[in-house]
Formats: structure tokens, C-alpha cells, sequence
């Protein structure tokens, strides 16, 4: 198997690492903290780390939980689940108690490997499903096994299982929709050709070093380590984003090329010019919904060029790539796909009129196997057909070119991540003093959504939307937490009585607003 993109046939992760062992061996696969792994020893750890998992009762089917923050074992544990036939889910590390039960209800883990900075909001967690996972805990923390436990105890895994591409690799959450997360099921395939894919915009070779900063309960951060995997290129990982040291770190590790999401490019240009940005290394920033307005100023200022493209979790990691640097276009279909735009009906629209994106694989099994065990709303998004609904609207060139214009869905995007609305209103309507609640987004400075909570109260209470706040911030991801409070005396409501969004009457200038307070939600490292 050559060194490079292997476009010609796909491999399982099982496949790869052993090839990448094999041709790559002694060439660096990773440095983070100062710590340098190289595909031989990333093969070895997954073995060692697959003898864990297996003497903690996984097996071929089983499904594993990841809680943990970024580093060179927890790619491991991932491609460790592969290696023993298993379906990996990674958690957010920014769960609290509320969203960790959500999540462990639906994906049913046998096992779940957790950091003890995790611990409070897992301990709740467990009694409140009803059947836990056996937790496996990165440290000791006196209430069970550990990871080093088990390693001291097992044996590794030498020969991994016989791997189908068609078989489950992740279950990748996604709070696209209205009701709660759903556990988007990701096989092999799905994996191969989004890395694939990343690879042709990104224009990854082997010589490249990719700087990461995502965390690995985005897909974005798989791809980044398929993608070594697949070119025996080089990642610079780093444990977090951080803006004002961005530039240092990528000079440091010599990195040719920088992933973006969305209102990332707008904090990037707000830090003061530093002498690290000038003649960086990096030749292309690639992603997802860099701001139309500040895509040139990102180019000119970083000396790089934006490569953008669009994807979501039920069709690929990329469906769309704008390889021509077209001004906030997210480009055209890749070669796997059909794709067009479409009203509610159903029916294609013309050149220039706001549609649905409609996907439509060339190749079987490219996209999503399923919400994992809600087969009406895999319904919903996967047709009959095999054409994927994304719920996500785009006009079209007479040239081809899409441009995003919004969501259908009852979602958000903020932080570069996906909230649901609905997830966020469960705990606000939680709260003693809440009678009803309906979140909105509306309009950043970084160039995605802040969060908006109209709120009527329970009769006779009176609001105190700091108290509100702090409530939802014990309870949800930072990035889950409202910024903005504007109470109500009554909703508008349609026929059935639900809330109609649409015509609610927002105001940020009278609402109440966190930053102006001076809060800030607390953040899981």
C-alpha cells in the first residue's frame, strides 16, 4: 500500500495502522507537550491499550465512552475500539450531569473511560440510567478501576479483528434537531472518505504537519488523525485553543497547515499583530463557515489562503469543497456526491433561490448508518432513496458555486458547535422560578449565534436572570449557557399551543446580558 491517499481503495483503521507502522514506522506521528510518538509506538499503544479494554469486558460490539481530554492515549483508546471490533463514543468533556445522562441513555456503553475531572457530574450521571457502563477511571480516584489497573493486568492485543468498512466506528453526537442529541453512526467508510476528503482541501501530503487544536468530541479532530494516518503526515497537538498564543505554538512546531471553524477567524483577527504571525509557516487555513466579510482580511493579514467547504455529520465530514477561493462559496460537490437544492415540497429550485441542500451519495455506505436506535428519525434525514435532507438552506450559482444561508432546524451555532435549542430550554425549564422558556440564537460579533433565553416566569415569582444563568451553567457545556435573559408575560403560540419563535418580539438592547454582567460560564478543562 503506497504512502499518500490511497484513493484507489479504502481502509479500516486497523488496516492503516498497520501499514502506517510498516512504511512509516520511525517517522513522528504526533508531538504534544513535548512528547514525540511515532507510528510504531501509536501501534503499540493501541495494542497494549486494546488488551485494557478487552480484560474490562469489551468485545467485538461493544460500544466504549470516552470522557477525556486531548492527548496521545485517547487517539489510542479510539483506534483501540476499532482494533477489537468495538464502536467508540466520545463525550464532551463540558458535559455536566444533565447532557452525560442524555448521552449514556442513548449510546448504552459497556465501559466508560473517564478523566477524574469528570467525576461529580458522572457519578450523578450514573444513577440516574438504567443500565450504568462499568467506568474505567484515567486516574485514581478511589472509586474504581484505572486504566493503568487494567494495563498491569492484560495482556496486549496483537492481531486486531477482521474489520468490515461497513461496521461502526463512532457514534458522533450531534444537537442538530429539536429534541435531544442523537447519536449519529459513523462506520469505517464514513471515516475513510472524510478523511479522504479533508485531505483534498486541506491539500495534506506527507511532508505536511497538521497544528490540532479541536477537541476529539468533534469530528473535526478524527479526521485530523485519519488524515496522518492516511498520508503519514505529522499532527502538533496542542490540549486547547488559544488565541493569543496561537501563532508561538504554530511556529514552534513548524505547521503548514491550520484548521478553522467559523467565528475562530473573527477572534483570530481581534488579537493584536504579534511578530509570530508574520512569515508563519502555514499555507492554508481549512473549514467551515469562515465569515464572507473577513475571509480576505484573514488571507491578507496571515499570508495564507482559506479553503472552505461544508459538511454535516449525517451525510460527511466534507460534502461540499470550494477549491477555487470563490468569496463566500462552500464550493461544490465532492466527487462522492450528487448534490442540490430543494423546496419543502421536495422539488428542485433554480439558480438563485434559497433551497434545502439535498445530498445524494454516488457509493453505499458513505454516510451516516443511522441515529443509533431511533430508526424514525434516521427516517426523516436518511430518505428511501438514500439522499440525505440536511435541514441546512444555500442558494446556487449559474456556475455550480453553493452558498450556506442558514438552518431550518430549531438549532444554533456557537463556539463552533451545535446546541439545540431544546436541550438548553430542558434545564432553563428546570428552574423554580421558570413557567416556560424558548431559546433562540441571534447575531455574534465572532460571526456564528449567542444564545437568547425568552423566559415567562411562574406567577407572583419575580426574575433574577443572574440566578438563571448560574443554574444553567451547573447544568450545561459552557458553550450550552445562554448570554442573553429578556422575560415575557405570554408567548405567541400557534394553533396546537406550541411557541412560535418567529414571532417573538427580541430586543437585546433591553435584554439582560451576561458579558455586561461581568459573568462568565465555567469551562471543563
Amino acid at each position: 500500500m503506497p504512502v499518500g491517499r490511497t484513493i484507489g481503495r479504502m481502509y479500516t483503521v486497523p488496516q492503516l495502522l498497520l501499514a502506517r507502522a510498516k512504511d512509516s514506522g520511525e517517522r513522528t506521528f504526533c508531538t504534544f507537550n513535548g512528547r514525540k510518538t511515532t507510528f510504531s509506538a501509536l501501534l503499540d499503544g493501541v495494542t497494549q491499550l486494546a488488551g485494557a479494554l478487552s480484560a474490562g469486558g469489551i468485545t467485538p460490539g461493544s460500544r466504549v465512552g470516552l470522557m477525556l481530554p486531548p492527548s496521545v492515549e485517547h487517539m489510542q483508546l479510539y483506534m483501540a475500539c476499532s482494533w477489537l471490533g468495538a464502536t467508540v463514543a466520545p463525550f464532551s468533556i463540558h458535559l455536566k450531569a444533565a447532557g452525560l445522562e442524555l448521552q449514556m441513555r442513548s449510546s448504552r456503553p459497556a465501559v466508560l473511560v473517564a478523566s477524574r475531572t469528570h467525576t461529580e457530574a458522572i457519578l450523578v450521571a450514573l444513577q440516574q440510567v438504567p443500565e450504568p457502563p462499568r467506568v474505567v477511571w484515567l486516574e485514581e480516584t478511589g472509586t474504581g478501576m484505572t486504566l493503568d489497573q487494567l494495563l498491569g493486568a492484560s495482556r496486549a492485543v496483537r492481531e486486531p479483528v477482521d474489520r468490515k468498512l461497513d461496521d461502526p466506528l463512532a457514534i458522533m453526537y450531534t444537537s442538530g434537531t429539536t429534541g435531544a442529541p442523537k447519536g449519529v453512526v459513523q462506520s469505517e467508510r464514513w471515516v475513510w472518505v472524510g478523511a479522504k476528503n479533508a485531505g483534498v482541501l486541506s491539500a495534506a501530503n506527507r511532508d505536511d504537519t497538521f497544528f490540532m487544536w479541536e477537541p476529539f468530541y468533534h469530528v473535526a479532530a478524527w479526521m485530523t488523525v485519519m488524515m496522518a494516518l492516511q498520508h503519514g503526515l505529522k499532527i502538533a497537538m496542542v490540549d486547547r485553543f488559544s488565541a493569543s498564543r496561537l501563532w508561538e505554538q504554530i511556529a514552534e512546531a513548524g505547521a503548514t497547515k491550520f484548521h478553522y471553524l467559523g467565528g475562530i477567524v473573527n477572534i483570530m483577527l481581534g488579537q493584536p499583530e504579534t511578530a509570530a504571525e508574520k512569515n508563519n509557516p502555514v499555507s492554508i487555513a481549512w473549514g467551515a463557515a469562515c465569515p464572507t466579510d473577513s475571509w480576505r482580511r484573514f488571507e491578507e493579514r496571515f499570508c495564507l489562503t482559506v479553503r472552505e467547504g461544508y459538511g454535516i455529520s449525517e451525510g460527511q465530514n466534507f460534502t461540499h469543497l470550494n477549491m477555487d477561493g470563490v468569496l463566500g462559496s462552500i464550493g461544490k460537490p465532492v466527487e462522492e456526491f450528487d448534490s442540490w437544492l430543494a423546496d419543502d415540497a421536495g422539488q428542485p429550485v433554480p439558480a438563485g433561490t434559497v433551497g434545502e441542500i439535498v445530498l445524494r451519495p454516488k457509493l453505499p455506505g458513505i454516510v451516516m448508518t443511522e441515529y443509533f436506535g431511533e430508526p424514525e428519525k434516521t427516517r426523516d434525514v436518511l430518505r428511501a432513496d438514500g439522499s440525505v435532507y440536511t435541514g441546512d438552506t444555500a442558494t446556487q450559482d449559474a456556475d455550480g458555486n453553493f452558498y450556506f444561508k442558514g438552518r431550518k432546524k430549531d438549532a444554533l451555532r456557537r463556539r463552533g458547535e451545535n446546541v439545540s435549542a431544546w436541550e438548553v430550554e430542558r434545564v432553563i425549564n428546570a428552574h423554580p422560578s421558570v413557567e416556560e422558556s424558548a431559546v433562540v440564537g441571534v447575531p455574534s460579533s465572532l460571526g456564528e449565534q449567542d444564545i437568547l433565553v425568552v423566559v415567562k416566569l411562574k406567577e407572583g415569582v419575580r426574575g433574577d436572570p443572574m440566578d438563571l444563568v448560574r443554574f444553567a451553567g451547573d447544568r450545561l457545556a459552557y458553550y450550552q449557557v445562554p448570554r442573553y435573559v429578556q422575560y415575557v408575560d405570554e408567548f405567541p403560540r400557534g394553533p396546537t399551543q406550541r411557541i412560535k419563535k418567529n414571532d417573538l418580539a427580541i430586543d437585546l438592547a433591553q435584554a439582560w446580558d451576561s458579558e455586561k454582567a461581568g459573568h462568565k460560564p465555567a469551562r471543563n478543562t
